[in-house]
């Protein structure tokens, strides 16, 4: 997860202008169907890179290059931000203000801590917001539009879950950057033969100790190219195959490619490696309650006494659990069981029944607990581990060709939208 300095690469470094001499007009550094990207966007946008880069003491490509990866960047967001006008999607201010509570909080601040820190790196919190929202917008476009594109048979679940059920120990995953030098389209042999040259000779540099990340943003058309290619963490069944095949055998640091995708040639580096356990055991409780349900005829205060006195009865033998919730409760699923609820994980139930429940020991009673259906008395009857693999390693199976198809997906998409408007760059005169 990027932090918060990070996660919005675009937010640009505003001062305060209340007083300022009158200024020059803005300049047009590129049409784009019914929109423009302005120079003081690319700008904005060069200074926030330098500054990230030179934090993270990252090596950059000369200006000329790394003006236009950002172009290049901001030419795309602005095709996907008249999408999203022209599909009427919009963010709300409360959606905002929840993004960025949960940038925050991944970040361990507060929001005044927050405020306090754009403050301090000279970003003014409302154009923040402003990038906040275009990027929310973005990947509601992105992620509609992409997700539709997406198929997942039931048949390719069951393979790659049984695949990942075959192997034993330790799963790798990989943290991973990405050179992605792009074809057009229907390329012909010989842009193919060129991009190929291009892309050996970039893997030659990179083996002689090029700077991998200064590479990326010089030549990537990857959307992580600003970020020096890095892609971070992941797993190799979540990778494309291609991808897949080619790191089966590589080593931390290790520089692979080039690899022939359907929209160009990849260059790849093994970060970094780690192992992660693949087996799930959940605990599951075997419990069993009476529930009386609050009315106009039986208060909160009746209940909760009402139960007091069954607890107290079943506590000193003079009543059987069983048979009291065979009489006394209103829950028709479990009352002629006894109440028995069989087993079930504890994040099945009501917060306030699991948070009881969850402190009970083995055939401990609790006392009266009031939740969202009535009041109950629990009893805990069992605890046990339960192998949650199998289901698990599906649901996981799952994710990983879902993520794995939607980036070869989403990559072709944004080609083909780019293919498909009219973008004009213009001259430093803005023409």
């Amino acid at each position: 997860m990027k932090n918060w300095r990070t996660l919005l690469l675009g937010v640009v470094l505003c001062a305060n202008t209340a007083f300022a001499a009158p200024q020059e007009v803005d300049k047009v550094a590129a049409v784009v169907d019914n929109g423009v990207v302005l120079e003081s966007e690319v700008n904005d946008m060069l200074m926030s890179v330098k500054q990230q880069s030179k934090e993270a003491k990252q090596q950059l490509p000369d200006d000329a290059t790394l003006r236009h990866q950002i172009l290049d960047r901001l030419i795309m967001d602005n095709i996907q931000l008249q999408m999203a006008t022209k599909m009427g999607i919009t963010v709300t201010d409360d959606d905002v203000n929840k993004a960025i509570a949960n940038i925050a909080q991944q970040n361990n601040l507060t929001l005044d801590q927050l405020r306090s820190r754009l403050a301090y790196e000279g970003l003014n919190y409302n154009t923040y917001r402003t990038q906040i929202r275009k990027e929310m917008l973005i990947s509601q476009v992105r992620n509609g539009e992409v997700r539709r594109r997406v198929t997942i048979l039931p048949q390719e679940v069951d393979a790659l879950a049984k695949q990942l059920a075959a192997q034993t120990g330790n799963e790798a995953e990989y943290n991973l950057s990405n050179i992605l030098l792009p074809l057009p389209q229907n390329p012909t042999q010989d842009q193919v033969d060129q991009t190929e040259l291009l892309a050996k000779k970039l893997v030659g540099e990179l083996n002689r100790g090029a700077d991998f990340a200064k590479m990326a943003m010089t030549y990537s058309a990857d959307p992580h190219a600003l970020d020096g290619g890095n892609m971070g963490w992941g797993k190799l069944q979540g990778l494309p195959s291609l991808f897949a095949q080619a790191l089966a055998t590589a080593k931390k640091g290790q520089v692979v490619g080039p690899i022939r995708s359907g929209v160009g040639f990849h260059i790849l580096k093994v970060n970094d490696m780690r192992d992660v356990d693949q087996k799930v055991s959940v605990t599951e409780v075997h419990a069993r309650h009476i529930l009386l349900k609050t009315s106009v005829v039986l208060t909160d205060a009746q209940a909760q006494a009402k139960l007091e006195q069954v607890a107290a009865a079943i506590k000193s033998g003079r009543a059987n659990f069983a048979d009291e919730a065979k009489q006394l409760s209103q829950d028709p699923g479990s009352a002629n069981q006894g109440g028995d609820l069989g087993w079930a994980s504890p994040d099945m139930y009501d917060p306030a029944f699991r948070d009881a429940l969850l402190k009970l020991k083995k055939g401990e009673i609790s006392a009266p607990v009031r939740s969202s259906f009535g009041w109950h008395l629990i009893q805990l009857l069992d605890t046990r581990q339960v192998d949650r693999t199998d289901a698990v390693q599906k649901d996981k199976a799952y994710r990983l060709l879902f993520n794995r198809k939607f980036a070869e997906e989403a990559q072709s998409w944004m080609q083909e939208q780019r293919a498909q408007s009219y973008v004009k760059i213009m001259d430093g005169n803005g023409q």
